[in-house]
């Protein structure tokens, strides 16, 4: 029994393999496979066709004007690809007001989108699952996807996630806390669920979409309606156990500074969010409440305009965000050295207002010997990235918990006898 067992777990292990491989880079020849995966031509040749036979991959004809295939002769190599009819997997975005939906393909290839308006901020914690899942079963009765080819569905939130519990412990789209989201959806659809924080779910997008290198240690930092950060290390997001890590934004940069939207004073993102902006260039900032709206995207470009303008209050809204950032930044790297920060988010238009002072602020919070190796870099993205990266990330739990071990049909119905 312990050598089937044995040999069950090398199956698993090999199947994952490919399937991480082409996740990574996409269509890929049975000879390129073995090179990613270390695999031997003999068990690439038998994973892949039993991965095939189970449907979870295709094989694909090759670009004709591939590369590395311009000096071959012959017939063109055949490519191995993840089949988009594996299975559908459905990603969620949690904001201010509103409910975003888009259903992918096994492949990740976005077939619908849908997007809910609806006041979240007083939104009763007991029956907000109830109204995702209301919002995602009517998408799925819109297209004709029948809920047992959804294999995951993953949800992304401003705030703090706790993916154990499958709620918002907090977050500036709600009013109260503990908000149970991923339970009631399951019980409402028999799909799995999970949650994790939207600036984990950037870093799983930069990844998926190879902005990120393998092996590679990054801190992803967002700027725009909030503050927060998605820590990779060694190519991998790094959630925690309860998939809380990371809250750069709720960490302290000033004690009694202005109060936060978590409820906290004096946190980075009572800096250098979008709302924190205006209550600096406003004068208020020590005494306005945060807002609980998001914020215009023109009253933003307009205080953009006032800084770029020279006027005094905008230009010091901006530098009190950089220096906030900098101060931050410092003890990440402290810390951390990670080999990049990089900055996205839609604050990111702003950087040259908001750079002179981050790097002010960093050349004293953390010494030199440090600081040279990591690479600051700003890679705009629109808030896009965070549905990208969700449903990478169901993908990624599909091919670990389901398709390591058979196709979706089949695991489904082993999942159910054990239970």
């Amino acid at each position: 029994m312990r050598e089937k067992a044995d040999s069950d777990l090398v199956r698993r292990q090999n199947r994952l393999l490919l399937l991480e491989a082409l996740r990574q880079n996409g269509p890929l020849a049975r000879v390129e496979l073995g090179r990613h995966t270390g695999l031997s031509p003999a068990s690439i040749t038998s994973i892949s066709s039993q991965l095939i036979a189970d449907g979870i991959l295709e094989q694909v004809e090759a670009p004709a004007l591939q590369p590395e295939m311009l000096h071959r002769r012959g017939r063109p190599l055949t490519q191995i690809d993840i089949s988009g009819k594996s299975a559908h997997v459905v990603a969620v975005k949690l904001s201010i007001d509103g409910i975003e939906l888009a259903l992918a393909d096994g492949r990740g290839d976005i077939v619908a989108r849908h997007t809910a308006r609806t006041s979240t901020y007083e939104a009763d914690p007991k029956a907000f699952g109830r109204l995702v899942a209301e919002e995602i079963g009517a998408l799925l009765a819109r297209i004709r996807i029948a809920a047992r080819r959804v294999a995951r569905i993953s949800i992304a939130v401003q705030g703090v996630a706790d993916s154990q519990t499958g709620t918002v412990v907090w977050s500036p789209a709600f009013r109260l806390r503990n908000i149970a989201v991923s339970g009631a959806i399951k019980e409402r659809l028999g799909i799995a669920c999970s949650i994790a924080n939207d600036a984990n779910m950037i870093a799983e997008g930069l990844i998926s979409t190879r902005q990120v290198q393998p092996r590679e240690t990054t801190a992803v930092v967002f700027i725009g309606y909030g503050v927060g950060m998605g820590l990779i290390i060694n190519g991998q997001v790094y959630h925690g156990p309860r998939g809380a890590a990371a809250e750069f934004g709720h960490m302290n940069h000033m004690p009694d500074g202005p109060l936060c939207r978590c409820g906290r004073r004096g946190c980075v993102e009572a800096y250098a969010a979008d709302y924190s902006l205006l209550r600096w260039a406003s004068g208020e900032a020590a005494t306005r409440p945060p807002s609980v709206s998001s914020i215009p995207e023109a009253e933003l470009r307009a205080l953009e305009a006032a800084a770029a303008r020279g006027e005094a209050p905008a230009r010091e809204a901006y530098a009190k965000a950089g220096e906030a950032l900098g101060f931050g930044f410092a003890r990440i790297i402290s810390i951390l050295t990670p080999s990049r920060i990089i900055l996205t988010g839609p604050g990111t238009r702003a950087m040259a207002l908001i750079s002179p002072h981050l790097e002010r602020a960093l050349a004293a919070g953390v010494v030199e010997e440090l600081r040279r190796n990591v690479e600051i870099e700003v890679i705009p993205t629109d808030t896009d990235m965070i549905i990208k990266g969700t449903i990478s990330q169901a993908l990624r739990s599909v091919d670990r918990e389901i398709f390591a071990y058979g196709p979706l049909q089949q695991r489904g119905r082993e999942l159910e006898n054990i239970a």
